[in-house]
C-alpha cells in the first residue's frame, strides 16, 4: 500500500472509530444507564493518559515546558472541550448518535471553525468557502426536517448538538493557535485529561454523578479506548495526505454513524438506539453537508499547492 492510500485508510478508520464511539456512548447512556458526566469524563481521561504514554519523554518535556501561562492556556482549552463533549454526549442521549453526528461534528462544527477563524485568525472567507458554508447550513436544515410535519424540529437535543459544535469548533481554532508553540501528541493527551477532569469535578461538586457498578466501569474503560484510537489514526493521516483531505474524509463520520447504528441493530434488534426519523433525509443532509465541507477545504488545498510551487521556484 502506497503512502497516499495508507493515509486515506487511516483517516477513514478514524472516522469509523468516532462513528462507533458515538453509538457506544448512546448504548452506555440508554442501555447501561451510565451517568452522562461519567461517560463524558472517564473515556477522555483514559484516552489522554494513553496518548501521553505513547512518547513518555516528549510528554515529560512538554509538561515541564508549559509554565504558568501554558497551563492556563491548556485549562481554557480543556474546559472548552470538556463542556463541548458533555453537551455532545447528552445530545446523543436525547436525539440519537446519528442525528447528533450529522448535525454537529459532520457539518455545523466546520462552519463554526470557518467563522471563528475569520474573526480570530484573520482568515478571509473566499467565494468557495461562502458557498460551502451555505451547503453546510442546508444539510443541517435537511437533518432537522420533520417528515410528519413540514417543519423544523429544534428541541433541547438539537440545541445541545449545535452549542457543542460551537464549543468544539472554538477549541479547534484555539488548538490551531497553540500548535504553533506546542507538540501535537502530548498537547492532545493533556487536552483530553483536563477536559475529562473538568467534567468530573463539576459533576462531583454539583452532586450530579451517580456512580456505577463494576459492569459500568468496564463499559467506561472500553469506551476510553476510542478517543486514543481515533486521534491516533487521524494524526497518522495528516503527514500522508494533508490536513485538507484528512478533514474532508473525516466529515464522513456523520454518515458512518448511521451505518454503525444499522449494523448494531442488525445484530441486536431490541437495542435502544434512536435512528433519525427519516434515515433517507439524514443521509441526504449528511451528503449535502459533506459537499459543503469539501468546498470549504478545497481552497486551503489549492493554497498549499501554490505554496509548494512557490518554494520550488525559489
Amino acid at each position: 500500500m502506497d503512502v497516499r492510500r495508507a493515509g486515506i485508510a487511516a483517516v477513514l478508520m478514524s472516522a469509523a472509530v468516532v462513528a462507533f464511539e458515538s453509538v457506544a456512548v448512546e448504548g452506555a447512556l440508554n442501555i447501561a444507564d451510565i451517568d452522562v458526566f461519567l461517560v463524558s469524563a472517564v473515556p477522555p481521561l483514559i484516552g489522554g493518559l494513553i496518548l501521553l504514554g505513547i512518547w513518555p519523554r516528549r510528554s515529560k518535556d512538554f509538561l515541564r515546558g508549559l509554565g504558568v501561562p501554558g497551563w492556563a492556556k491548556m485549562f481554557i482549552l480543556g474546559t472548552l472541550v470538556g463542556l463541548g463533549v458533555l453537551l455532545w454526549f447528552d445530545a446523543v442521549g436525547r436525539i440519537g448518535a446519528s442525528k447528533e453526528a450529522i448535525l454537529g461534528g459532520g457539518s455545523s462544527e466546520v462552519l463554526f471553525i470557518v467563522l471563528l477563524s475569520a474573526v480570530f485568525l484573520k482568515e478571509r472567507l473566499t467565494r468557495i468557502e461562502a458557498i460551502g458554508s451555505v451547503l453546510i447550513v442546508s444539510g443541517v436544515l435537511v437533518v432537522l426536517m420533520n417528515t410528519s410535519e413540514v417543519t423544523l424540529t429544534i428541541g433541547p437535543g438539537e440545541a445541545e448538538a449545535i452549542l457543542s459544535s460551537f464549543l468544539l469548533g472554538a477549541s479547534a481554532v484555539y488548538t490551531a493557535h497553540l500548535l504553533r508553540d506546542y507538540d501535537l501528541t502530548p498537547l492532545s493527551g493533556l487536552e483530553l485529561v483536563i477536559s475529562g477532569g473538568v467534567v468530573l469535578v463539576v459533576g462531583a461538586v454539583a452532586g450530579l454523578i451517580t456512580w456505577p457498578g463494576s459492569w459500568g466501569w468496564i463499559v467506561l474503560v472500553m469506551i476510553g479506548l476510542f478517543p486514543a484510537a481515533s486521534l491516533g489514526s487521524y494524526n497518522a493521516a495528516l503527514p500522508r495526505i494533508g490536513a485538507s483531505l484528512t478533514s474532508v474524509l473525516f466529515a464522513l463520520s456523520g454518515v458512518m454513524t448511521v451505518a454503525a447504528q444499522l449494523i448494531v441493530l442488525a445484530f441486536a434488534p431490541d437495542a435502544e438506539i434512536m435512528l433519525p426519523q427519516s434515515v433517507a433525509l439524514a443521509v441526504i443532509g449528511g451528503v449535502v453537508a459533506f459537499v459543503g465541507v469539501y468546498m470549504l477545504n478545497r481552497r486551503s488545498g489549492e493554497k498549499a499547492s501554490d505554496a509548494k510551487s512557490a518554494e520550488g521556484e525559489i
